[in-house]
């Protein structure tokens, strides 16, 4: 059953995925409307695959980060990087509908960042739907200096973990449309 929020989100509390057996998966799963759901995994997800839900489980805390973040003990969202090979760490965050643009999302990204950089890496990499706007302006808050280009009919997002000032709206609408 997905977690109901009402009001004002409290600030959540993070913590470690567990691997293999984390209910959190199952549970963000369940409060992600269709929409989320596609705009999370870029197709329509009605529910998640035995496969897909082994790899969301395979985290080691080093290759494969992942936090759960918990409003009242019940998780509301989650958030990971995958380290892929050198200069490349894809980066996921997948927050209830009922919990979205309440500061789940900055929270588990904040997280993320400061466990990459302890663990070395520059930057992360996250593909995103041109129409997903609201995720494409919590990275660049989150992550300045992010930077978009089209990949394969997404627009990847690079996040420096310690990059310059932000770019402006017109300086990010130049760089797509270049």
């Amino acid at each position: 059953m997905a977690p109901a929020i009402r009001g004002r989100t409290r600030r959540p509390v993070l913590r470690p995925q567990v691997p293999e057996t984390d209910e959190a998966v199952d549970l963000v799963f369940a409060g992600l409307s269709r929409q989320s759901r596609f705009l999370r995994f870029h197709t329509p997800v009605p529910r998640l695959t035995g496969a897909m839900r082994t790899g969301l489980l395979a985290v080691d805390g080093r290759t494969h980060v992942g936090l759960v973040a918990e409003v009242a003990g019940r998780p509301v969202g989650i958030g990971r990087f995958v380290d892929r090979g050198p200069g490349h760490v894809d980066l996921a965050v997948a927050v209830v509908d009922a919990a979205q643009g309440r500061g789940v999302g900055r929270r588990l990204l904040e997280a993320l960042g400061e466990r990459a950089r302890e663990l070395g890496h520059p930057a992360l990499y996250g593909d995103v739907l041109r129409e997903n706007l609201r995720i494409q302006r919590l990275l660049r808050s989150v992550f300045p200096g992010s930077t978009m280009r089209w990949v394969d009919g997404v627009l990847r997002m690079t996040c420096p973990l310690d990059g310059p000032d932000g770019l402006s709206d017109e300086e990010i609408l130049a760089e797509l449309l270049s």
